[in-house]
Formats: C-alpha cells, sequence, structure tokens
C-alpha cells in the first residue's frame, strides 16, 4: 500500500487509484498490457489486421499459404486469446486489489469523520448545557451505525472466499490473475511452436492441432475463473455499497441532530439578543454621539464626512437622527469584522490577546472609509424619493482635513465600547492576511485580471481555447475560494466572475501583451500594498497555469503520443512565471 498524506482532519489528500497497485517490474508490465491492449487503437489495429489477413488471404500473395478457412489466422487468434485471457485475470487482480483498498480508506475516512462529528457534538452539548443553565436543551441519541462501524471491518474481496469452493475460486483467481501465469501461458506456446519448429518434438506439427485444442480448453477454463471473479467482485462492491450506504445515513443523521441542536440554540440566542441588543445599541449609539461631538470641528457642508448637521445632544436629536445612529451602532460589529476585530463583552482574562485600546492609521481609515460609503448610499436612496440633504461628499474628493477628522472620530472607538462595557479584541488579518475590503474596487479588478491571464494565456498557447481547460480553472479557483489558507486567494477565488474578457478568434500573439501586463501590473500592485502575500499570489497564478496546461492530452493518435504539457504550453508558462517575478517579459512561444 502506498503511503498517502493525510490532512489535518485525519483524512487521505489522494484518493486510492489503480495506478497505485502497478509497483515493481511485473506491475509496469501489466500496466503497459492492459493500457495497451484495453484502447480503442488495439481494437482497430485487431480488425485492420484480420480484414487485411482475410482479403489477402482469398484473392492475394497469402492465398496459397493461407486460403479459407484461415487455420493459421485462426492459429494465430487463438494464441492471442488465450494471453488476453491472462491479462484479464491479472487486470481484475489490480482491480480487486484497488478496491480493497478504497474501502479500507473509505473506512478510515469514515471513523475520521464520525471522530469529528463526535467532537462537534460534545461542543454544541456544553453550548446547551451553558444556554440552559445547566439542561441540554434537546435530547436525541447518535446513528446505531455509528458504533457498529467500529466493529464491522471494511469488506474486502477475500471474505466472500468461505467453503470449499470458495477457497478453490479464491486460489485460481489469485494464481491465474498474476503475471507468473502469464509468463507460462505465453511461454508454453512460444517454447511449444518453437520445439515444433526445430524438429524437437514430432507430436504435433504445424499447424499444432493439439495445442490449439490444450488452448480452446485453457480459455474455457480461463473464462470460468473470471466470471467467478466478477462474481466475486459484485459480491464484494455490493457490500462496500451498503457500508457507503450507510456511512452516509449516519452522517446525514448526525448533521440533522446538529441543526436541530442549533435551532433549539437559536431561539435561546435570539431571546437573550433581543433582551441586551435594544440596551447596547441605545446606549453604544450615545456614546458614539458623545464621541462625535467631542471630535467634530467646524467644516463646509460639503466637506463633512458624517452628515453635515450640527451636531447636538442625543436627547434633543430628531426621531430620524437617532435612528440613524442607532443603525450605526447595530453596523459596528460588522465594520470591525472587516479590520480583523472582534467586539465582546469585557472581562479579564489571564490569556488571550491584549485587547485593542485604538486602531492604527490603516485600520481607522478603513473603519471611517466604511462609515462614510454607508452614509453616502443612505442619501442617494433618500435623494431617489426627494431633495438631496447635505450632498456628502464620495470620499476620495474630501479634503485632507476631513479626512483626517472622520479617522480621528474612529481610531478611539475601543475606548468608546470599553465605556459600555465592551472590548475589542484582533483576530486578523495577521494571521489570515489582507482581503477584499484592504483594495479599492479597480484593485480588486486588477488582481482578479492577473488571475484570469494565467490561465487563459497557457490555453492559448495550442490555439483555441477548449472546455477542459476552462472546467479545470473554475474547478481550481471554486475549491481556492474554500479551502485555501489565505485570506486574499479565499476571496479572489471565491468572487471571480470567470470573465476572461476574450473576443471570439484572439489568437495567443495578439492576448499575450495583455495578460503578461496584467499579470505584473497585479504583483507591483501587491509588492506596494501587502508584501507578504506576493509568494502565495505568485505561486497561485502558477498553479492555475499548471492546472490549465494539465487539463488535457495535446496530441496523438487515438490518444497514442499525446502529451499532457507541450512546449508551448510549458513557454506559456513559463512567461506567467517571468511575469509575475517583475522580469522583462519574454514575448513569444519560441
Amino acid at each position: 500500500m502506498t503511503d498517502v498524506g493525510e490532512t489535518a482532519a485525519g483524512l487521505p489528500q489522494q484518493p486510492v487509484t489503480i495506478a497505485d497497485e502497478r509497483v515493481g517490474v511485473n506491475g509496469a508490465i501489466a500496466a503497459a498490457l492492459t493500457r495497451g491492449v484495453g484502447s480503442m487503437p488495439a481494437l482497430y489495429l485487431t480488425l485492420v489486421f484480420c480484414g487485411t489477413w482475410m482479403v489477402l488471404a482469398t484473392w492475394g500473395p497469402l492465398h496459397r499459404i493461407d486460403p479459407y478457412p484461415f487455420g493459421f489466422l485462426l492459429f494465430l487468434n487463438n494464441v492471442v486469446q488465450l494471453v488476453l485471457c491472462a491479462v484479464i485475470l491479472v487486470g481484475q487482480r489490480v482491480l480487486g486489489k484497488a478496491a480493497d483498498r478504497r474501502a479500507v480508506q473509505t473506512y478510515t475516512n469514515a471513523e475520521a469523520i464520525f471522530a469529528q462529528v463526535a467532537d462537534l457534538q460534545a461542543h454544541l452539548d456544553r453550548h446547551d448545557r451553558a444556554l440552559g443553565r445547566g439542561a441540554s436543551l434537546l435530547e436525541s441519541s447518535p446513528h446505531p451505525w455509528i458504533r457498529g462501524h467500529r466493529v464491522q471491518p471494511p469488506p474486502q474481496a477475500v471474505d466472500h472466499a468461505v467453503g470449499v469452493n470458495g477457497r478453490i475460486a479464491a486460489w485460481l483467481t489469485g494464481r491465474l490473475g498474476s503475471m507468473g501465469a502469464f509468463y507460462i501461458a505465453a511461454g508454453t506456446q512460444v517454447v511449444w511452436i518453437g520445439a515444433a519448429e526445430l524438429g524437437l518434438q514430432s507430436f504435433d506439427p504445424y499447424p499444432f492441432a493439439f495445442m490449439s485444442f490444450l488452448s480452446t480448453f485453457a480459455q474455457l477454463v480461463f473464462m470460468i475463473v473470471i466470471m467467478v471473479g466478477q462474481k466475486v467482485l459484485s459480491l464484494s462492491g455490493d457490500r462496500r455499497s451498503e457500508q457507503t450506504f450507510l456511512d452516509a445515513e449516519a452522517i446525514l443523521h448526525e448533521c440533522r441532530r446538529m441543526k436541530a441542536r442549533l435551532a433549539a440554540q437559536d431561539l435561546v440566542i435570539d431571546s437573550l439578543a433581543d433582551y441586551t441588543s435594544a440596551q447596547v445599541a441605545e446606549h453604544l449609539a450615545q456614546a458614539l454621539h458623545q464621541s462625535r461631538m467631542q471630535a467634530t470641528s467646524p467644516e463646509p457642508a460639503s466637506q463633512q464626512s458624517s452628515g453635515g448637521a450640527a451636531l447636538r445632544p442625543w436627547h434633543a436629536l430628531p426621531d430620524e437622527s437617532r435612528e440613524a445612529g442607532l443603525e450605526h451602532a447595530r453596523r459596528v460589529g460588522e465594520s470591525l469584522a472587516a479590520i480583523g476585530c472582534l467586539t465582546f463583552p469585557a472581562a479579564p482574562t489571564a490569556h488571550g490577546p491584549e485587547p485593542v485600546t485604538a486602531f492604527d492609521d490603516q485600520e481607522a481609515e478603513v473603519l471611517a472609509r466604511l462609515e462614510h460609503e454607508y452614509r453616502l448610499s443612505e442619501e442617494e436612496a433618500q435623494a431617489q424619493g426627494g431633495p438631496r440633504q447635505g450632498e456628502l461628499t464620495p470620499w476620495e474628493e474630501l479634503s485632507a482635513p476631513a479626512r483626517a477628522q472622520a479617522v480621528d472620530a474612529v481610531r478611539y472607538l475601543p475606548t468608546v465600547l470599553a465605556d459600555i462595557g465592551f472590548q475589542v479584541l484582533r483576530t486578523g488579518p495577521g494571521a489570515d492576511g489582507v482581503g477584499e475590503i484592504d483594495f479599492t474596487p479597480d484593485e480588486w479588478a486588477t488582481l482578479h485580471q492577473a488571475l484570469m491571464a494565467a490561465g487563459v494565456l497557457v490555453a492559448l498557447a495550442e490555439g483555441e481555447i477548449d472546455a477542459e481547460e476552462i472546467f479545470a480553472m473554475v474547478q481550481l479557483l471554486r475549491e481556492a475560494g474554500l479551502t485555501h489558507p489565505r485570506r486574499l486567494i479565499r476571496e479572489l477565488a471565491a468572487t471571480s466572475t470567470f470573465d476572461t474578457g476574450l473576443r471570439p478568434g484572439i489568437r495567443y500573439a495578439e492576448y499575450e501583451k495583455k495578460a503578461l501586463d496584467a499579470i505584473q501590473a497585479a504583483c507591483t500592485l501587491l509588492s506596494r500594498r501587502a508584501d507578504d502575500e506576493l509568494a502565495t499570489f505568485r505561486g497561485f497564478l502558477t498553479k492555475i497555469a499548471g492546472a490549465v496546461a494539465d487539463a488535457n492530452n495535446e496530441g496523438g493518435f487515438f490518444g497514442r503520443g499525446a502529451r499532457g504539457r507541450t512546449p508551448r504550453e510549458t513557454a506559456a508558462m513559463e512567461s506567467v512565471a517571468v511575469a509575475a517575478l517583475l522580469l522583462p517579459k519574454q514575448r513569444g512561444l519560441g
């Protein structure tokens, strides 16, 4: 069994494949035989050879050597059929071994999933007791198969070798389905024919009737053994299917249990939230308003960053202004999440991160811009139903003093929250990197264009883009959007619209400069804005290019001689890598 890497959750990174069984010299020979014989070109070659032979033996020069009923051709067919029976048995044995390994892998995966489910259920139980003051909110039992799974081993083909007949069948399939049996079958016929031609045996001269009889008899036995092996594979496959069904049923049952428990917890959390949110929002809105009053300096109405109206005490504000203040208070958590922070009720702790007392310049500017853009969108929405009031200026057009005032107004937001009993803790982006919120829309679009350019350029290297290449790129981006360890790549992949910007009929030479310029622009942007993400971004561009290059085989005839990566695709990948390194671009495919 080959060594398979595992993830942190204990699940293998790579699935078991037939190729895993092709180890050693005999395994390599068996792989070459099954790959060559079990292909459409082999079928075409057989039909052409036999048809040509029969035509030449009927009307051509082979008529004197092998006239109808083509005895020599039938003899050759008999020899080949015996060899093919041995090849089929070898392939069947390889399939059986791979299926057994898949069963073990599926069993191990299911055990790892059940262990994770048990941990989640225990975690939910702790939440239940915390929310329900010591009593579980919802009692339910785990699926009985979870316990039964641990005592029932994964199905194996050998499990069906029971009784005398079963053991005989297992012995036959094990011995005949081996490369040794193949060598004996092929070697016996070669030696027999050679001995007859050299005069070492005169018992069975050409056309070797006795050997043909033995070969036909052996084929009959082999075919029965093949059918026995198919039955064994079918039975073990049925058991694997049953076990997989029970695994899926148990996992679905546990998911439903967790959903029910979460729904019960939601009821408690909603009631607690309704009880506290009104009071917290009111206190926070008043505190934020007081902070803004203290930070406000005279500024022309068109340059004010937060509404333009003269600030008055909270109790003197009109109802709509107080409601706007409450809405602002409710958005604080969402805004803090955008800069990688969370807010919690203040509580002394001996471990964990230190509470934030003030935001740095970048964090404060992001918060100020978010709040300003929200107020601007509110004003635009109100303007659709009546005359505009205040006429806020877009953030980019604010004067430097107005921006500084807006930034200062949010810089000490943690202090304001502390006054009403909350603390701010940083959760990122230090551990997870930057994200979409850290870039302007144009900058984010530049990064997106680089992702598309890396894949499309390689796809165009061999002419037009085909469906397999697009699918490979889409699949990679979808997976990265869910599983990539860096926030930047996750958000880029998840928000990609897969807009290549290509016009019909565009060729590599026309697209090359645009693609490489887009890649260099994106890497230059990251080198200025988030240099620690540049290496990861470059690696992801290379991964996209490689996925497209490996999407299908190019060239060859009937699948023979095709290559996974052509020289042109390799050259395009190198151009992508060079552009990502911000080196002078190499034009053309050579």
